[in-house]
């Protein structure tokens, strides 16, 4: 049978953040074509944003090593916060419960390693991601007020960046209201050629009204079957650079105003190009999927 867990991240209450799948089954096989043709699947079948793989690592010489995958119902992702935290809080939690070891290092496809350790009493945990790159830029008229009626958005739009290597444009409004909804039809804007495969997901974000966050997100998917995403690790790593320029402060809070909600700390490293990403997370569900892990993984007639 193939054990697949359901976490809600950045958040200490059932049922609010985001939840993920995790499955745990594979952790002594290697990565493959043939492994990620089941997991693509899996994930399909969970129908959740997210579902996070771990397979054995390419270096494992020490505990605490895996090579970590993302899969959305649709297709596999190069980087997904919420996640790797939820993996995180799994393997700590379920398998490493009784060792001393209080750091995670996954290996990834495309993002290099990533670190994931306890990092405080309150039972966080912190993820060291590298840093998003937004850069200002500058979209028609045309293309402001067709993101923005797909949308239902109604406040004025104060800047346009663009992070390429995430794929994320992101996007300053006045206020963010409660009358914006996602919409699948997000897919049918034809951005300039020069930036169309770098958009797979649009942040709208504006400065927090009270004390308690620096700034207020949402973030929308459905280039990788997510009309709205709940809470967004990979997304906090562009609006930390982005805040940080704005507020003059390296330590932000976060809150992503989906229906579930959740709070993201960040805190950036300038020196190495790394933002620290801190939250909790919670088990909600384990189960088992009819599924012989040994006959996938060696029948090499499927």
């Amino acid at each position: 049978m193939t054990v697949i867990f359901t976490v809600d991240s950045f958040t200490h209450e059932l049922f609010k953040g985001n939840p993920a799948g995790v499955c745990t089954s594979f952790q002594d096989v290697p990565s493959s074509p043939k492994l990620d043709k089941l997991f693509q699947n899996i994930a399909t079948e969970m129908n959740i944003s997210e579902t996070a793989f771990i397979t054995k690592a390419n270096d494992s010489s020490s505990t605490g090593r895996y090579f970590l995958q993302w899969f959305t119902p649709t297709n596999e992702v190069d980087l997904c916060g919420h996640a790797t935290l939820a993996t995180a809080h799994i393997l700590f939690e379920q398998f490493l419960q009784s060792s001393s070891v209080d750091e995670l290092i996954f290996e990834t496809k495309k993002v290099g390693e990533l670190k994931v350790k306890k990092c405080d009493q309150e039972g966080r945990l912190q993820m060291d991601f590298p840093q998003g790159e937004p850069q200002p830029i500058e979209l028609n008229a045309k293309i402001i007020d067709e993101i923005k009626s797909k949308l239902n958005v109604t406040q004025r739009v104060l800047a346009t960046q663009l992070c390429r290597r995430t794929k994320k444009l992101l996007i300053e409004l006045s206020a963010l209201n409660d009358d914006i909804k996602p919409q699948e039809s997000l897919t049918e804007i034809r951005f300039d050629p020069s930036i169309q495969p770098f958009i797979r997901g649009i942040i709208l974000t504006s400065n927090s009204t009270n004390t308690t966050e620096d700034f207020v997100s949402r973030y929308f998917a459905p280039w990788n079957g997510i009309l709205e995403d709940p809470v967004t690790g990979s997304a906090h790593t562009v609006l930390a650079v982005y805040w940080s320029q704005l507020l003059n402060k390296s330590l932000l809070r976060g809150y992503q105003k989906s229906d579930r909600g959740g709070h993201v700390e960040c805190e950036l490293d300038q020196q190495n190009k790394r933002v620290w990403l801190r939250g909790h997370a919670i088990t909600v569900l384990q189960g088992q999927m009819n599924i012989s892990r040994d006959s996938f993984s060696y029948d090499k007639t499927m």
